[in-house]
């Protein structure tokens, strides 16, 4: 499991944030940490560092004319910049201290090198003119750790860099376990300019493609019908705006809510109040060929559109901007920021640009190396630096690995934001192959089917590795939910394998372990009443000898549960009773006398009705619940009093009232 050491770094001065120029005579304050503030001074005149920069482009203009700049010099460019910015960090001891102190921190909890520790040095710059150093490029400095090596890069202790907009008030962060993932592509190329868009849909497709659904009938009899027939399921995920205007990315954005936004199109620079600035390349509405530019207010106002009928706004938590200079902020003279900055400040928590061109190739490598961790719900602290160090190992003469900045939004509960999203996201990707699965032919997709059961196995495993080992509720919670969901997903795999009782036996036998599992992880958390319900099933399945102990403790937690105020944990806590009172067949070895079994279906339909009270008949609780009864009254081996009972569930929880006027007299009081 990954941790992140939170190292902030301040650095105001006293006025606005713009018209200030670099200086050494201007002092800043840095404020890092529980250490004193320090004042220091940049070295570096405006101008000069400006002509520097100039050179980390790839065409400069010289006498009107745009002219490549060597490779040679954009190299030793880097490494000039690289250590410029070394000497600004070296000039902040308390910076130092902190990051000792995070390696320090690690070392004592017994990680070294192994890649699962990073210090998050989170950068707030009060001044335009600060904004423009690229501190991606900085090297360490001397007593850091790799002294004299790419700051962002080294593995000793992983630094992830993101910078942030001081505003005095953290940004809200809407982005939990019940968003799935959907994406605004928006394009454009008016007035001749192009960009590589069909690299970077295919790269997002890939990303996407654990998620996308597959239609429940099998009409996939070639790969050309299933690509066609999936089609539909694909546009529930990914939209595209490839002639984009502000007007369509308006409209599109009161039209449909988008977690994350990816921008590619061209970054242009133009005049502000007279002063130079960057926009962005857009179409005119109508005109595809007409270029508007766009400033980031625009695109922020256009990306934060009210939803028709005033049903709040469209917010997206990502927005990557595959965009030449996104991330620069041109002239210092007048305020506002970059596009990144501008966005940032008008309320997206976390904004992927670019401060100096990017490479069309490396702004596909960025797509490809950037969507695969994000939409699968990875901490996109480590993403960043994963992103870097993949453009670093790509890169052709370029570097595209040091332009990338983000300006990011975190907070105390940040990384419970970040599990929830991958626990949801993980389920989705196992529910979407299992149900792939259940479309497949036995003898002509057995080699795909393997393939499917082999993702679901790997997903299960990478979350097992995010699983925390602490004893906190929450985090007992997280281990009991990761069991539960492999237990479950072992289950249904069990089920696919009916035919071969191996097999069958097998997957049954570790879907038993994992509910255990979960049982004593939640201990007595009466969220996870189902899970020792299920533990109970399968053991009666496979003919276990009776638990009479964990029946008991288990009624009593699902009783328990019913005092929760939601009805959906009530109409859970019903299901669970329900099952119970079939389950005391085996476990309590109850009479399977006619009158005794009237009784537990009495019980069990008075449970069901009360579920579908609560939730109603459609509810995705009543489907599980009746799914699970099904699978007792024809799928397993439960023996005819069982699966007796179970067809009366199905029934309760049909609204039928066959099998049921009898039952329904009986007292539900056997459990």
């Amino acid at each position: 499991m990954n941790r992140f050491h939170d190292v902030r770094l301040q650095l105001i001065r006293p006025g606005p944030q713009h018209n200030q120029l670099l200086s050494p005579l201007t002092q800043y304050l840095a404020l890092c940490g529980d250490g004193s503030p320090i004042t220091f001074s940049i070295p570096h005149e405006h101008r000069r560092f400006l002509n520097r920069l100039d050179r980390l482009r790839y065409v400069t203009l010289q006498d009107q004319a745009l002219l490549p700049v060597a490779g040679q010099l954009r190299e030793a460019t880097v490494v000039e910049v690289g250590q410029d910015v070394s000497g600004i960090l070296a000039s902040i001891p308390s910076l130092l201290s902190e990051i000792s102190g995070a390696r320090g921190a690690a070392r004592q909890a017994g990680k070294t090198s192994s890649g699962d520790d990073f210090v998050h040095l989170r950068l707030v710059l009060g001044g335009s003119e600060l904004a423009m150093v690229p501190f991606e490029f900085a090297f360490s400095p001397q007593s850091y750790p790799n002294e004299g090596r790419e700051f962002s890069l080294q593995l000793e202790m992983a630094v992830t860099l993101t910078r942030e907009v001081p505003l005095g008030r953290p940004r809200r962060l809407d982005w939990d376990g019940t968003t799935e993932p959907r994406i605004l592509v928006i394009a454009a190329q008016p007035a001749g300019l192009d960009v590589p868009l069909e690299g970077h849909l295919h790269a997002i497709r890939r990303a996407m493609e654990p998620w996308i659904g597959w239609p429940k009938a099998d009409t996939a009899s070639a790969p050309v019908d299933a690509a066609r027939a999936r089609l539909p399921e694909v546009k529930k995920r990914i939209r595209v705006l490839p002639n984009a205007s502000l007007d369509a990315i308006y409209r599109a954005c009161a039209e449909e809510t988008f977690s994350h936004v990816h921008i590619l199109a061209h970054g242009v620079e133009h005049r502000a109040a007279g002063e130079q600035s960057f926009g962005l390349a857009l179409c005119e509405d109508g005109d595809p060929a007409r270029m508007r530019i766009a400033t980031g207010s625009q695109l922020a106002k256009a990306l934060q559109a009210e939803r028709a009928g005033a049903a709040g706004r469209c917010s997206p938590t990502f927005v990557t901007l595959c965009t030449c200079d996104s991330g620069n902020p041109g002239s210092v003279l007048v305020p506002g920021g970059s596009i990144a900055h501008d966005l940032h400040s008008e309320g997206i928590p976390w904004v992927f640009a670019s401060q100096f061109p990017l490479t069309k190739s490396g702004s596909v490598r960025l797509a490809d190396a950037l969507y695969p961790g994000l939409f699968r719900g990875d901490d996109p602290r480590q993403v960043l630096y994963e992103v870097r160090r993949r453009l670093f190992l790509g890169a052709k003469g370029d570097h595209d690995w040091g332009s990338i900045v983000a300006y990011a939004t975190t907070g105390p509960d940040f990384e419970t934001h970040v599990a929830g999203w991958f626990e949801a996201q993980s389920k989705r990707a196992i529910e979407a192959g299992l149900a792939r699965f259940h479309t497949l032919n036995d003898d002509r997709d057995k080699t795909e089917k393997q393939d499917i059961l082999e993702r679901v196995r790997a997903t299960l495993d990478h979350w097992q590795r995010r699983v925390p080992n602490g004893d906190t509720s929450q985090e007992r919670a997280r281990r009991a939910e990761y069991h539960g969901i492999r237990g479950s997903t072992f289950k249904r795999i069990a089920l696919m394998h009916h035919g071969d009782r191996t097999a069958f036996e097998k997957h049954m036998r570790e879907a038993l372990a994992s509910y255990r599992s979960a049982m004593n992880a939640a201990a007595m958390d009466e969220k996870f009443h189902w899970t020792g319900t299920q533990a109970l099933s399968l053991a009666m399945i496979l003919a276990e000898k009776p638990d009479r102990d964990t029946y008991d403790l288990v009624v009593q937690v699902a009783r328990h549960a019913l005092k929760d105020p939601a009805p959906a944990s009530q109409a859970w806590a019903h299901g669970t009773l329900a099952e119970l009172e079939m389950l005391a067949v085996h476990h309590k070895a109850a009479s399977k006398d006619a009158r005794r079994i009237g009784v537990i279906k009495g019980s069990v339909a008075t449970h069901c009705k009360a579920m579908v009270d609560l939730v109603g008949a459609e509810s995705f609780q009543v489907a599980s619940t009746r799914r699970q009864f099904n699978r007792y009254a024809s799928e397993w081996s439960a023996g005819d009093e069982v699966k007796g009972i179970a067809r009366t569930a199905v029934a309760a929880l049909d609204g039928r009232a066959d099998d049921l006027e009898s039952a329904s007299r009986t007292p539900a009081s056997s459990t």
